[in-house]
Formats: C-alpha cells, sequence, structure tokens
C-alpha cells in the first residue's frame, strides 16, 4: 500500500475509534419482557440502561445487568430479587408506573416507550419518552452515563401535555440496594441518610467490612430534595408515605441499626400542574470505596454538565458527526499534498 494510502486510513480508524466508549453490548430486543435495554460499561461501572427509564436489563450474555461496581455478576447491587429501580406517578384520581419486577403498571400499562441511545468520546445518553395513555402526562428520562466515573445521573422531565391542568401532582422514585448480594447471598444492608452533607438528599446502603471486606458504599441522591423518604420501600405504589422508616448515619458513616432488606423511596410533591407546564428532578446513582468518596461522587454528579443527547466534555454527537466528513476531506488533503512532496 502506498505510504499516503495508509496515512488516510490510519487517520480515518483513529476518528472512528475515538468516537467509541466502552459498551458492553448492544440493544437487547428480547419480546415480551421489561428487561430490555441497552448494558453500558466503562472502566468502573457496568449498568443496564432500561428502556423505560431505570436501571435493570437482562442480557443473554451478561444477565442481570443493574449497577455493578467493580465490575461483574459477583458485584451487582440493582438486579437483584426484586430488580430494585422504579418510579410511580400520582395525578388527580389517576396513577402509572414502572420497575422491572412489576412491569408497566396503571396508565402506561401496554405503552411502548420511545427509546434513543447516544453514544460519544466520553459515555453515552440513553433517552426514553413515555405519555400515559390517557394523553395527560409525558415523563421524558435521559440516563446519562461515563467512561470512567462511578456515577450515572438521570435528569426526568415530567410534563403536562393535556388542555386541563393536573392537580395534585405527586411522583416517587424507589431504589432496592442490594450491595453485592450474590456475593453474600443475603439482602439485608446496612442503611442510613448522609447527616454529614445534608445538602446533598444522599441516602446510603453498605456491608460491614467484617461480612465483605473490601465492600463500598452505595448511594442515591436527587436534586430537588423529596419532600418525604422512607428506607422501607412498602408504599411506591400508593400516594404519600406513612409510618416512613428513617435512619440517619452517623458522623462516621455507621449505621446505628442492624442490617435490613430495606429501599429507598423518595416522594416529591408538585402540586398542580398547568397546561405545557414542566418539572424537573435529577436523581444519581453512584459508588465510592468509603463514605467520603461517595459524597464527593454524588456531589460532582448533581452538578455534572450534560448536554444535547450526550455526554461529550462539552461537544455534541450531532457536531462530531457533520465533522467527521469535513476532517475527512481535510485528512485526504493534507496525504495528497504529502503525496506531491513525496513526488517532488
Amino acid at each position: 500500500m502506498k505510504p499516503y494510502y495508509i496515512v488516510v486510513l490510519a487517520a480515518i480508524i483513529g476518528i472512528l475509534v475515538s468516537t467509541v466508549p466502552a459498551v458492553a453490548s448492544p440493544h437487547n430486543t428480547d419480546t415480551g419482557s421489561y428487561y430490555n435495554g441497552v448494558v453500558f460499561q466503562g472502566s468502573s461501572l457496568r449498568v443496564g440502561l432500561n428502556d423505560y427509564g431505570v436501571l435493570g436489563v437482562y442480557n443473554t450474555s451478561l444477565g442481570a445487568v443493574g449497577f455493578q461496581y467493580p465490575i461483574g455478576s459477583s458485584y451487582e447491587s440493582l438486579a437483584t430479587g426484586w430488580w430494585g429501580d422504579g418510579w410511580s406517578i400520582f395525578y388527580g384520581s389517576s396513577s402509572a408506573g414502572f420497575s422491572p419486577s412489576d412491569d408497566a403498571w396503571g396508565t402506561i400499562s401496554g405503552v411502548t416507550p420511545q427509546v434513543a441511545y447516544a453514544r460519544g468520546i466520553d459515555g453515552a445518553t440513553l433517552t426514553s419518552t413515555i405519555e400515559t395513555s390517557d394523553g395527560a402526562i409525558r415523563i421524558t428520562t435521559k440516563i446519562h452515563v461515563w467512561n470512567t466515573r462511578k456515577y450515572v445521573v438521570a435528569d426526568i422531565v415530567i410534563t403536562n401535555i393535556g388542555s386541563t391542568t393536573l392537580s395534585n401532582v405527586e411522583f416517587k422514585k424507589i431504589v432496592d440496594w442490594d450491595v453485592w448480594e450474590p456475593y453474600t447471598g443475603s439482602y439485608d444492608d446496612y442503611w442510613g441518610i448522609d447527616s454529614r452533607m445534608p445538602q446533598l438528599h444522599l441516602t446510603v446502603a453498605f456491608l460491614n467490612t467484617s461480612i465483605a471486606p473490601g465492600t463500598v458504599y452505595m448511594g442515591f441522591a436527587s436534586t430537588p430534595g423529596p419532600n418525604a423518604v422512607d428506607l422501607y420501600w412498602d408504599d411506591y405504589t400508593s400516594r404519600g408515605i406513612s409510618s416512613p422508616t428513617v435512619v440517619y448515619l452517623d458522623s462516621n458513616g455507621a449505621s446505628p441499626s442492624a442490617p435490613f432488606d430495606g429501599a429507598v423511596v423518595y416522594d416529591w410533591i408538585l402540586g398542580d400542574m398547568a397546561p405545557g407546564e414542566s418539572r424537573t428532578i435529577r436523581v444519581v446513582y453512584a459508588a465510592g470505596n468509603n463514605l467520603g468518596e461517595l459524597e464527593t461522587n454524588i456531589a460532582d454528579a448533581l452538578s455534572a454538565t450534560v448536554g444535547g443527547s450526550l455526554v461529550t466534555s462539552g461537544r455534541n454527537i450531532t457536531s462530531l458527526i457533520y465533522m467527521l466528513p469535513i476532517t475527512m476531506l481535510a485528512v485526504l488533503a493534507a496525504a495528497l499534498y504529502a503525496r506531491s512532496r513525496f513526488k517532488a
């Protein structure tokens, strides 16, 4: 092959490879299941991005994937037992919700989400859009993941797409951490709300290091903070939180309670929403090798800048697509110039 062709080929391959992050599998197209989605793998995390805007995917090669840190089925902490990530919404006398284990219910029962998945240099974004069957609510969730970070960010936008005001809108998230459940064979974790940095609205689950040496802290946080929190997870399918279980970690990050099979429910009271009105909630799932690192990761994630449909350090996949031919032409021109120099 002539030298200038080698230059062109190498440049094109380099550009194409640089735009693709580490992704473990293509979209799972198993039918008749609510476990469909994309498995994304970076250097620290393997996560399953579900079509319904939660974490939890079944992959034919990898099995159940929700949130794995470190990477591997022995370190799975969400897609265990009752697959533990879900949401619910209440408006007027209607309601709807989803978790991989519960399927879609209420006014999204039988509704197929519209899904887009974009990859870029630094990570990827899955966008899930779901409209209720009564034409009242649209929920758009953009899940952002990065190649090198130990957290996942989900931006949830709730919009009144109807022609009348929706009364008493309420939104809930449930996250059932079962930290390294396959490793220990138990669903029990130590739980607690982080009292050291209350501005993070962070709830933490972890194992005692005597049970699993080298254990990690898993956390869930949000902005804005919820109106109420429950760590016993029995009320995500109904309005309000009654008799909540609330435990606070001490200043050393220890839980004053014995481990139990908990799950955190965050409840946001959104009030009335006029036609066209939207509310936005950011939620974060993160890991840390200790509570301090977890707090740092959560704070970073809550303020992380994400643009368009892609996470790319200020660059957008659309720009990359349009710039690619231009860049290739520039490289080709340079190679042709080099050829003329070789002949000279």
